[in-house]
């Protein structure tokens, strides 16, 4: 606001306590022009100064452009402090049916949008302001209006007052509270002062948003096939389209956990879906529960922020997270990520989130073989699982109780009992009893015994029952417990023939022993169980030696207590269709018995559970003492066992 500079040289000292007076009056309610404030040099808005912006009328008389209404300002720190609230002052303004507030929004408007006097004259249509307010909003997220501080120019404006009704510009220097506006290059283009709404200096006006869109896509999970406990990579990029780099943008990567046999939320949707911010008790975000169903729960895997560039994929910006523990969850469970942007446009501050990439958590099976060693004239390759179990990193795999021996390599797989309950990951620590576990030069080395002509040879135990005359061929029935089946122990050994044969569930009572030989195949399709002791004898000991060209067994078969002898081979899970899965074959198979065979299929999915049980086998292969203490009876023909033995060694150095 200002008042008319005027000559006062005519007053005499009769005047004096009248203007001092009025000056009091007038200060009260308006400012003064000193003497040492003088138009601008040119123009500015194509107007010289006085002159008013919409009518080029002269009058130096002047008040606020907007008046002062809480805390001594027209534009009060509290209740403007971002876009939408300058927006909403400036529409109340215009809208409020003063002339004063009417005229100074819509010179306010008019200035910010660049444009030279008379702009679009007092009336600013609906469009017109959205369009303002598209403007001031994609700055003010850009970040680039200051609502604080101090602003400074040697221009400054004003109402010309009621009867002109208009806004003009004069020359005055003014350092004060304001709001001042940069242009994308950080330049600035607008300045107004809080106590008075003033705008001051020259206006250049508001730039045209500089649009992006940011499209998130989770671009991989690896590995695809994992474990309970598995630690999974997670790489996402961010499609940035439009004019600009965006402004400073969160971004987080959520894992989706979903029960098995259930979709994660949104998984069949497009590339982005609706605008709630994810995991809102876990990952961070202020608002929304994008991701939280009956059948699903999430949690943050990583988060952080910055600006993507332009491009498809942005290449400055590339959210991902590696290493990251999926936790301990049951088989079957659908593991998904996705990532999530705000905001996902310079016009839009929602959530976007890309679509989930799942995988579904299988499992590793694993295999025991207790009491004794594994020959195998090929190679030993089984896998290992590491996983947090009650707080401590252990490691679970297959193994043997005593001596691995191979003619090939020996990998992920102990001897010496060395994964039962494991904290080493290291092979070193379980392998005690591989041979060899160190090569030539010394350095850690694991299998590869002998060449195959040098290693042992197998027992011909299939020769051995061949070789007895007294055989009978096998009836109808597959019940091997029953009559015409097998002998008492201490009689002579009858071995039962057949081609193809099966096998069904058979309690083997005590001093009983069964023999067959199958020139075919021996299916398996019931347990195979011996009668429990207290034996007084070797002779109560009751034993099942199977041989055939194949052993199959059928996948509820979960005991199998005999000796299985196969020339071809042993398959634990004969009646598989399809691809393994937990849902098949997944009853755990315990052979107790020695196995001797030239192809082992273990085909069994038990085991490889949650906590102490992700160590559980698929099978156990168990060399128990009542097969040797029977074969030894069957060796000699007497009714004690010989155990201790004399026998002079070598010296060892």
């Amino acid at each position: 606001m200002k008042t008319k500079r005027l000559d006062l040289s005519w007053l005499g000292k009769r005047h004096f306590f009248i203007l001092a007076v009025i000056a009091i009056l007038t200060f009260s309610g308006v400012y003064a022009l000193t003497s040492t404030a003088a138009c601008y040099p040119g123009s500015v808005t194509n107007r010289t100064c006085y002159r008013g912006y919409f009518s080029n009328t002269y009058d130096p008389w002047g008040d606020n452009v907007l008046p002062e209404i809480k805390n001594g300002q027209a534009l009060p720190t509290v209740d403007v402090y971002n876009a939408d609230t300058l927006y909403g002052a400036l529409r109340a303004a215009y809208f409020s049916g003063n002339a004063q507030r009417r005229t100074g929004a819509a010179f306010i408007y008019n200035t910010m949008m660049g444009n030279d006097a008379p702009g679009i004259g007092k009336n600013v249509s609906e469009a017109q302001w959205n369009t303002l307010y598209t403007y001031l909003k994609a700055l003010d997220q850009a970040g680039k209006v200051d609502w604080y501080g101090n602003v400074s120019a040697d221009v400054n404006s004003y109402w010309q007052g009621p009867d002109t009704d208009d806004d003009a510009y004069y020359g005055e220097f003014k350092n004060e509270a304001g709001i001042q506006i940069r242009d994308y290059n950080n330049n600035v283009v607008y300045r107004l002062l809080r106590r008075c709404a003033n705008p001051i200096g020259d206006s250049i006006g508001i730039p045209a948003p500089q649009n992006y869109t940011l499209t998130p896509q989770v671009n991989a999970i690896t590995p695809t096939e994992v474990e309970s406990g598995a630690k999974m990579t997670v790489t996402s990029s961010v499609n940035n389209v439009g004019d600009v780099a965006s402004a400073s943008t969160q971004w987080e990567i959520t894992q989706i956990t979903v029960k098995p046999g259930k979709k994660a939320p949104h998984e069949d949707e497009g590339p982005t879906a609706s605008g709630q911010a994810p995991c809102q008790s876990n990952g961070g975000a202020p608002v929304g529960n994008y991701f939280t169903s009956a059948d699903a729960t999430c949690r943050n895997a990583a988060k952080g922020s910055g600006s993507f560039n332009l491009g498809s994929p942005s290449q400055n910006l590339k959210p991902g997270v590696t290493g990251w523990d999926i936790g301990d969850v049951p088989v079957g469970t659908r593991i998904c990520f996705a990532l999530s942007i705000q905001p996902r446009s310079n016009t839009d501050a929602q959530w976007g989130h890309s679509k989930p990439i799942c995988t579904v958590v299988g499992k590793k099976p694993k295999v025991q073989i207790w009491g004794g060693d594994v020959n195998v004239r090929g190679k030993i390759d089984t896998s290992t699982s590491t996983k947090d179990v009650g707080g401590t990193q252990q490691t679970f795999g297959s193994w043997v109780e005593y001596g691995a021996f191979s003619v090939g390599t020996n990998s992920r797989f102990a001897s010496g009992s060395g994964l039962n309950g494991q904290t080493d990951n290291s092979q070193t620590a379980w392998s005690k009893l591989t041979f060899a576990n160190k090569d030539d030069t010394g350095a850690d080395s694991f299998g590869q015994y002998t060449t195959g002509p040098g290693f042992p040879p197998v027992p011909n135990i299939a020769s051995f029952f061949s070789s007895l005359s007294n055989k009978q061929p096998v009836g109808a029935g597959n019940d091997i417990s029953g009559p015409g089946f097998g002998y008492t122990n201490g009689s002579p050994i009858v071995v039962n023939t057949a081609n193809d044969f099966t096998i069904g569930t058979s309690n083997i009572p005590a001093k009983r022993s069964i023999i067959i030989i199958a020139s075919g195949t021996v299916t398996i399709d019931g347990n195979i169980s011996y009668a429990n002791g207290p034996f007084s004898s070797i002779q109560d000991v009751p034993q099942v030696v199977i041989i055939a060209q194949n052993i199959q067994i059928r996948d509820t078969v979960g005991r199998v207590d005999a000796w299985l002898i196969a020339s071809n081979t042993i398959n634990t899970c004969y009646n598989l269709v399809g691809n393994p899965t937990s849902n098949k074959c997944g009853a755990l198979l315990e052979v107790n018995g020695p196995v001797v065979t030239d192809r082992l299929l273990l085909n069994r999915t038990a085991g490889s559970g949650t906590g102490p049980d992700s160590g559980a086998p698929a099978e156990r292969f168990n060399l128990r003492a009542d097969a040797f203490l029977w074969a030894n009876l069957q060796a000699k023909g007497g009714s004690k066992a010989q155990t201790v033995y004399t026998t002079e060694l070598p010296p060892r150095f």
